[in-house]
C-alpha cells in the first residue's frame, strides 16, 4: 500500500491526474481481457480506445505548462 500512496499521492494529498493515469490503463486492461472469463462478451473497440484516451489526456494534461504564467522564468518587462 505503500508504494500505491508514494505514487498517488503529492504532498499527503491524493492527485486527481495520476489515479486518471493509473485507474485508465488497469481497467482499459480489465476491459480487453474480459472474454477470457466471460466469453460471450464482446470488446468493442471504441471503448478500449477511450479508456487509453483518458489516461493519455491525463498525461497531458499533466505535463503541460502552467497557462496562468505564474511559474514562467522569463523576466518581467
Amino acid at each position: 500500500m505503500k508504494m500505491i500512496r508514494d505514487t498517488m499521492m503529492i504532498n499527503g494529498r491524493w492527485s486527481q491526474k495520476r489515479i486518471m493515469i493509473f485507474s485508465s490503463f488497469w481497467i482499459a486492461t480489465l476491459y480487453a481481457f474480459t472474454p477470457i472469463i466471460v466469453p460471450n462478451f464482446q470488446v468493442h473497440e471504441f471503448v478500449f480506445l477511450g479508456f487509453i484516451g483518458g489516461g493519455a489526456y491525463a498525461v497531458f494534461r499533466a505535463q503541460k505548462r502552467d497557462e496562468t504564467g505564474i511559474n514562467d522564468l522569463t523576466p518581467e518587462q
